[in-house]
């Protein structure tokens, strides 16, 4: 029998199997529309924002501000990082 994850997206729970590859893209949409993705007892998917940086011009004088960036981030939960930790699976 296949494993089972309950993944939270927004206000939409589902539940996948663990070898379900549209359960993958289902996480990648959601975090594409700037949603938190929460997998239970495993972490959290999220996306933050950051704004242009100022870089310098190499080819001549002054500065610029580089394009604002979305960055898809990744939290453990407090269990995974504990099962890791004592080495039990």
């Amino acid at each position: 029998m296949p494993r089972q994850i309950v993944i939270t997206a927004g206000r939409v729970r589902v539940l996948a199997e663990l070898d379900d590859t549209p359960a993958a893209a289902a996480i990648g949409e959601a975090l594409a529309a700037g949603e938190t993705v929460v997998i239970s007892s495993f972490g959290r998917f999220e996306v933050r924002a950051y704004p242009g940086r100022r870089l310098r011009r190499f080819d001549g004088p002054g500065h610029y501000t580089g394009e604002d960036r979305r960055v898809p981030v990744f939290k453990s939960s407090a269990a995974l990082r504990r099962r890791v930790k004592g080495g039990s699976s």
